[in-house]
């Protein structure tokens, strides 16, 4: 963890002004819900605004980082400051953790003003996970703060919902992206600049495609998944299970595998996305994929408008089912098969 001060963080003047605001003016409400997509800064706008919350001598409206509190936050030790986050190895956040978060509510902060805790990302609460938070939001004790990340509101319980102040986090502006990529990351423009696309106005997941090795994958995965749209239904299978492969050789935890299938089902939308722009000949500055131009061209002789709406709806049920789906291969098998029945939906017939 590596906290940053509200003035370090791009992109998201209106949530800090708002949040700035409240702690100004002492109108500091018990429980904030943080929407918008991963990353694009709720969880590091919500340790800055826990470090603001303790700060024993804030500096221009943010944490001083240089007081007791302050070091405590940014050493990732303040008895004050809990983060929830789904257990490693698992996909969810269970009901012992949220227990454990209600016996800290029965008793004051330990050190500072405030207990902050941090739901991250709060749609993996199980049903009795959300459940029994909800009675923690019902009669907030004093002097604690809950902050639930979540990428869209309709992931929780409508009776969280209700109960929490709602700050909207937007994707963040291409070029404050680019030059942060540039400054930050010392990249060349041209890739910053394709990473960006690709990105969504998130930094988080651009970081993670900056990565040599991941910027490497995106062609291969482009590659692989065209060998089976155009192979027969054993090449198909035989893709599936290269792909539920992946990260086996990075790690054997399987978040970090189930984040490379969230990236690469996230590069398969983009691909068909710039397909579909290229068939309804839209301008080719917004192509994400711009540096595989000919590769686009090429194959959007085969797809017809349809089969590339129901190519997009294939990966959207994909990314859906991956959140639940602890049979990977079958997943993966499925949308594949699928993917290959769309792209000969209607489709010309298929170019050598």
């Amino acid at each position: 963890m590596n906290p940053k001060v509200f003035k370090e963080i791009i992109g998201q003047e209106k949530a800090i002004v708002f949040l700035k605001r409240v702690i100004a003016n002492d109108k500091i409400a018990p429980a904030y819900l943080f929407t918008g997509a991963h990353g694009i800064g709720k969880t590091t706008t919500a340790l800055a605004f826990a470090l603001l919350l303790n700060c024993m001598d804030p500096v221009d409206g943010d944490g001083c980082t240089r007081c007791s509190s302050c070091k405590k936050v940014i050493d990732g030790n303040h008895p004050d400051l809990i983060i929830i986050e789904p257990d490693q190895g698992k996909k969810v956040i269970g009901i012992d953790q949220i227990r454990e978060i209600n016996r800290h509510l029965a008793f004051s902060p330990v050190l500072g003003r405030y207990r902050i805790i941090i739901v991250d990302p709060a749609e993996k609460m199980t049903e009795e996970a959300a459940n029994a938070f909800l009675k923690a939001l019902e009669e907030p004790p004093p002097r604690n703060i809950l902050i639930l990340n979540v990428k869209d509101t309709g992931e929780l319980l409508p009776t969280i919902v209700s109960r929490c102040q709602k700050v909207p986090f937007k994707p963040l502006p291409t070029k404050d992206m680019v030059n942060w990529l540039i400054k930050e990351g010392n990249m060349e423009i041209e890739k910053a600049r394709v990473l960006v696309k690709l990105s969504e106005g998130s930094l988080g997941k651009a970081v993670k495609l900056a990565k040599d090795q991941l910027f490497t994958d995106r062609v291969s995965w482009v590659n692989m998944l065209n060998k089976a749209i155009n192979g027969s239904s054993d090449i198909v299978l035989d893709v599936a299970q290269e792909f539920s492969n992946l990260g086996k050789k990075a790690a054997t935890e399987d978040k970090v595998k189930d984040d490379r299938i969230v990236l690469m089902l996230g590069i398969w939308k983009s691909w068909y996305r710039d397909i579909l722009l290229i068939k309804l000949g839209g301008k080719s500055d917004l192509i994400l994929n711009s540096d595989l131009g000919d590769q686009l061209k090429k194959a959007s002789a085969r797809y017809n408008i349809s089969g590339l709406i129901r190519s997009l709806t294939v990966i959207s049920r994909a990314e859906y089912d991956l959140m639940t789906n602890k049979n990977l291969l079958f997943l993966l098998e499925r949308s594949l098969l699928e993917l290959r029945r769309a792209a000969n939906f209607g489709a010309s017939p298929q170019l050598e």
